[in-house]
């Protein structure tokens, strides 16, 4: 505890054996604490700084009350420590009005239900405001495949931080991050400290929803680069949270292996893939919407006619209509 006041162990022991024996040597002090006669200077010159001691006339040491030679040193220190509470009040207040004034523009700027977000970076910047804001529920789709190991490992103090407050997250990416360790790696360790990461074949866009009062999509899903939609209507914000919960409820726990399926029963994928084709998009669209290349899904399609037993797209579909899988 001592410590606190700048006097270590050899300082006290020093400082207690000229209280008890004035007239000790260093020869004495150093018989009786076991210092060396380097120590022993070090500590006076340590209790000298503090005023505990005051060297006399014949180079003896005359310990002085700790309540006299400290005191002052603490009255300063409780001064200062004044001078920065003052300061950190004014600080605190000058922030308020800051915010209070960004409050007031940013409501000015929208309709307070839909605000438009014009650019990467202030979408960035919106998002991170809402991260910090976030105090019980924050889901998250992230389409488009995996995300780079910096990124993930740039996110997870943030993370960490609202799972510590506790704060739920819960987060869907595409079933192609599966292949990815470092997504994989990341997932594990969210779990570990309470978070869940699930994956679906194919997301419906990027979506973000904090607390159950905003949600963040793009203003096109094709483009997150055209900006995003702030959402605060409680109406609009509580329909994509039922949107979020049905994918939720059909995706797998990363981590998780795909169960084994009959062959009367389509899997996630080629269920997803069967939609996709039914709906007219193209193979570029739907290696889109998976997270996936190309060619793998060319070759999902091609499996899945070998599946199926058939030939041609057209075949497939309506064999698998057949099947009871559409």
């Amino acid at each position: 505890m001592l410590e606190t006041i700048g006097i270590d162990t050899a300082a006290h022991d020093v400082y207690r054996a000229l209280l008890l024996h004035p007239s000790w040597t260093l020869k004495d002090i150093s018989q009786d604490t076991g210092l060396t006669d380097d120590e022993i200077r070090s500590a006076l010159d340590r209790l000298a700084q503090l005023s505990l001691l005051h060297e006399a006339a014949d180079h003896q040491f005359v310990p002085v009350s700790p309540d006299v030679a400290l005191s002052p040193l603490l009255l300063r220190k409780e001064a200062e420590l004044d001078e920065r509470r003052a300061r950190l009040s004014q600080e605190r207040a000058a922030l308020a009005a800051l915010t209070s004034e960004y409050a007031a523009c940013a409501t000015g700027r929208t309709d307070s239900g839909v605000e438009r977000i014009e650019g990467v970076e202030a979408v960035r910047v919106r998002l991170m405001e809402l991260a910090h804001r976030a105090h019980s529920e924050v889901l998250t789709f992230v389409p488009g495949g995996a995300l780079s190991a910096a990124a993930l490992q740039a996110g997870r103090p943030l993370d960490e931080q609202h799972l510590t407050r506790g704060v739920r997250m819960r987060t869907v990416y595409l079933d192609s991050v599966r292949n990815d360790s470092a997504t994989v790696e990341y997932a594990t360790w969210l779990a570990s400290v309470g978070g869940e990461t699930r994956t679906a074949p194919t997301l419906p866009m990027r979506m973000i929803l904090c607390d159950h009062e905003a949600a963040v999509i793009p203003i096109d899903a094709d483009d997150s680069k055209k900006g995003a939609l702030l959402i605060r209507y409680a109406s609009m914000v509580r329909a994509l949270e039922e949107l979020f919960d049905l994918v939720w409820e059909s995706a797998r726990p990363l981590g998780a292996t795909q169960q084994d399926v009959s062959e009367s029963a389509p899997t996630d994928r080629e269920a997803a893939l069967l939609r996709m084709l039914a709906a007219g998009l193209t193979d570029e669209g739907i290696a889109r919407k998976m997270g996936v290349s190309l060619r793998t899904v060319r070759r999902n399609t091609a499996d899945l006619q070998r599946r199926l037993g058939v030939q041609s797209r057209f075949q497939a579909g309506a064999e698998a209509v057949r099947r009871g899988w559409m």
